[in-house]
């Protein structure tokens, strides 16, 4: 049997992986309405309880992470965003207050970008983020969805230097007419452990074909996001892997997360993956972008 071909990834390897996190404290709730008026904010028990675990079990196991943060949480928990980043971990962007972005009008987008980069910039200026915190370089929209071109330009007019949308592939896409590019590092709904654990994604389980539409098991998570980074491995591709800290609540769930970490650093010591933060991706993307194609495969669907 002939020797198996070397990656095209860093260090040779086969495939390409980022280890994600989403949201932060109660910016999801008070944007959807449902956090109580009677109670304070900026004592959330997944940044208080369940983030330092997550923290912990990523310096343990010497793996780096991406977290998308929702500006609003700049100011009600920036020792929370500046820990993250002082391990070592990438903070981008997540939104305003967890927005769901599809349904957001032109003038709406805009402002969220307005009133988002305005907050990451008097961050840093006021000396907080200064030397530990720095501009956002990527953007995943709640929800997954985005505006094509509308919000491609605003990405690249704020700087951004890659998107993580919903889809299939990484890509390298024309902004502009061409006139520009971005990479997209999406995520697929098969690596979201809400696609698992919460009933409201039950319709998107059903047209995913992806098990059941009842809420499905810890064991089952880790079952399917080990099977796709071995896809992953197998194609060449990338695949990015997402944890919310509020639905990583319990020992089952927190033993599931910690089996797919185990797999990663088990993959990345045989030499088959190289286990990146998203922005170290898109830099070696921009640098070598024939390891990419130029479609990611949007996903439009929805979970509400």
């Amino acid at each position: 049997m002939p020797p198996t071909p070397p990656g095209k990834w860093p260090n040779s390897a086969r495939a390409a992986v980022s280890f994600t996190i989403d949201n932060m404290g109660e910016a999801a709730d008070l944007n959807r309405g449902l956090w109580p008026s009677s109670q304070p904010t900026g004592s959330h028990y997944s940044v208080k309880k369940i983030l330092p675990r997550f923290l912990s079990l990523l310096r343990e196991k010497g793996i780096p992470a991406t977290y998308f943060v929702e500006s609003w949480n700049l100011d009600v928990y920036p020792e929370a965003v500046l820990g993250v980043v002082r391990e070592g971990h990438e903070v981008a962007w997540h939104g305003w207050q967890h927005e769901a972005w599809s349904s957001l009008g032109e003038e709406e987008e805009r402002g969220n970008f307005e009133r988002s980069f305005g907050a990451i910039e008097g961050f840093v200026a006021e000396g907080r983020g200064r030397g530990v915190v720095g501009r956002y370089r990527g953007f995943r929209p709640p929800g997954g969805v985005v505006h094509g071109e509308r919000t491609l330009q605003m990405c690249k007019r704020y700087g951004l230097q890659y998107i993580s949308p919903a889809g299939e592939d990484a890509a390298v896409v024309d902004v502009s007419g061409g006139g520009d590019t971005i990479v997209v590092l999406p995520f697929k709904w098969r690596t979201v452990d809400a696609f698992y654990y919460m009933e409201a994604f039950s319709g998107l389980r059903e047209e995913k074909g992806e098990g059941s539409s009842e809420v499905q098991s810890p064991e089952t998570l880790a079952r399917c996001y080990i099977g796709e980074i071995e896809k992953a491995v197998e194609s060449g591709g990338y695949v990015s892997t997402l944890f919310h800290p509020f639905l990583t609540d319990g020992p089952e769930r927190v033993r599931a997360m910690e089996i797919v970490m185990e797999f990663m650093v088990r993959k990345r010591e045989e030499g088959e993956i190289w286990l990146a933060r998203c922005c170290d991706v898109a830099d070696y993307i921009q640098q070598h972008p024939g390891v990419v194609g130029r479609d990611p495969k949007w996903d439009n669907t929805s979970w509400r």
